[in-house]
């Protein structure tokens, strides 16, 4: 990158500034829920920046999404979601925050026993380990510095977390105030100057191949492609960041009006990103995939400006990588390794979480240096570990009488167990017909998790009992 005097001491002093409000925040008291739930007390403008912010931490993705399918970047990675958050504020939130569980295994245990909590644990660790954020972190860290992509991705992570330890989700929630800032001024910087030097949006429009004008992306199977999107946007039901997060805003009202405020901001962030990947896409060409915005801020900006745009991504890809840290820490730590060993005690349960946190940094940054490809992780993760937990999680927090818990680990089993095994034939090309090699892994692995929760309800009729 080229950078000046003046570029590096903007981007210095956002990254003291987000690292000073991590690790000044104190917890009131040494317990698990004050350090993974913030003690269930976050207030209305730490809850909407951090769950803004955690939540679209895989902004490269967002440019390597337009240069493969243009247009349509908005309808697969925008519209889903809002369709989604919306149903959780209006039917899950305040249920999620009255529960007394900060997350999705723990609730499990409570309504359907152990082994559904552990099934749990290990699905939401899949989809909630940082591997993704690292890699992108470390990809920025190396480009900007020059080191080594293998140093730079362990100082990356080792940096971006380290307030964690202290402070948990207060820590990470003070944090992303800062990056909330920086996100909404460098992406505006960016495409204000970006109309300025090459016109209206429209006319770049009109000058896009026919398959990046196109709703689905020019893909023969265009139907199936979108609505494969449509129903991976349910990882917002099971993601343990999401949840995490809601259930530890203050009280439930404001959990649900703090949804609506996060969806809001996500509309208008995603005008901001995919407004100004359009303007880097015609700039810059195809090909650059999770490069196309720091190209085009490094070839478009001037200096200041442009340590600007660059201090916005890294705050962002940082907020999630330590959001998703510390969700897989907690995982590890008092999800599975305390339920394993009984852990009761809270300086036990802290400890535990503390070293699930420096487990998941550990796991993450190996994955991030074997995993470069941030739209296909989205895209099959979602598809493998959202047919396994939707059924469970919607029947622990909506029905009147949950799931039988026999029939709740059934269905996580059969819906992620047939997702994976589909993705791996697919994978080896054993499936050979045309219409079914084209088809996502979220089908048949919903598909057979809808058919074992009917039959085992039928079956086995009886439900969960809440202890």
């Amino acid at each position: 990158m080229s950078f000046q005097p003046l570029d590096w001491l903007v981007l210095a002093l956002a990254l003291i500034g987000y690292l000073t409000l991590g690790f000044t925040a104190r917890l009131k008291e040494a317990s698990s829920v004050q350090l993974i739930a913030a003690g269930r007390g976050l207030t209305l403008p730490l809850f909407v920046a951090t769950l803004v912010t955690t939540w679209y931490g895989g902004i490269l993705g967002v440019g390597q999404a337009f240069d493969w399918y243009g247009l349509s970047t908005w309808l697969i990675l925008g519209v889903p979601y809002y369709i989604f958050g919306i149903a959780f504020a209006l039917f899950l939130a305040r249920r999620v925050r009255l529960a007394d569980d900060i997350s999705l295994p723990e609730r499990m245990d409570r309504v359907y026993g152990r082994n559904a909590a552990l099934i749990c644990a290990v699905l939401v660790l899949v989809i909630g380990a940082p591997s993704a954020h690292i890699a992108m972190l470390g990809q920025m860290v190396s480009d900007l510095t020059g080191i080594h992509l293998v140093w730079a991705t362990i100082i990356g992570a080792l940096v971006g977390t380290a307030f964690l330890y202290r402070g948990g989700l207060l820590a990470d929630a003070r944090s992303n105030t800062l990056a909330f800032i920086l996100i909404y001024v460098g992406f505006i910087v960016m495409l204000v100057v970006a109309v300025r030097d090459m016109g209206p949006p429209g006319d770049l429009v009109a000058q896009l191949p026919e398959s990046h004008r196109s709703w689905n992306a020019g893909r023969p199977d265009g139907w199936f492609f979108l609505f494969s999107w449509i129903l991976i946007g349910a990882w917002t039901f099971v993601d343990p960041g999401f949840h995490q997060r809601v259930a530890s805003v203050r009280n439930p009202e404001l959990a649900r009006k703090g949804l609506f405020i996060c969806i809001g901001c996500w509309v208008v962030f995603d005008l901001l990103t995919v407004t100004t990947a359009l303007y880097a896409y015609s700039s810059l060409g195809p090909g650059l995939g999770m490069g196309l915005f720091p190209k085009f801020g490094d070839s478009a900006l001037p200096p200041g400006l442009k340590a600007l745009f660059f201090a916005s991504l890294v705050a962002l890809i940082s907020s999630a990588g330590a959001g998703y840290t510390l969700v897989s820490g907690a995982t590890l730590g008092r999800d599975i390794a305390g339920r394993i060993w009984r852990s009761a005690r809270e300086k036990s349960l802290v400890l535990w979480s503390r070293l699930g946190i420096a487990g998941a940094t550990v796991l993450g940054v190996t994955l991030a240096l074997t995993i470069r490809n941030v739209v296909d992780i989205w895209f099959y993760l979602g598809s493998i570990v959202v047919p396994g937990l939707f059924i469970p999680t919607i029947g622990m927090y909506a029905a009147k009488k949950p799931p039988n818990p026999s029939v709740a680990v059934a269905t996580m089993i059969a819906g992620s167990g047939t997702a994976l095994a589909w993705f791996m034939l697919l994978q080896f090309g054993a499936i050979r017909v045309p219409w079914a090699a084209e088809l996502s892994p979220i089908y048949p692995g919903l598909a057979a998790a809808l058919i074992t929760f009917a039959l085992g309800s039928v079956l086995q009729y009886g439900g969960g009992k809440v202890r």
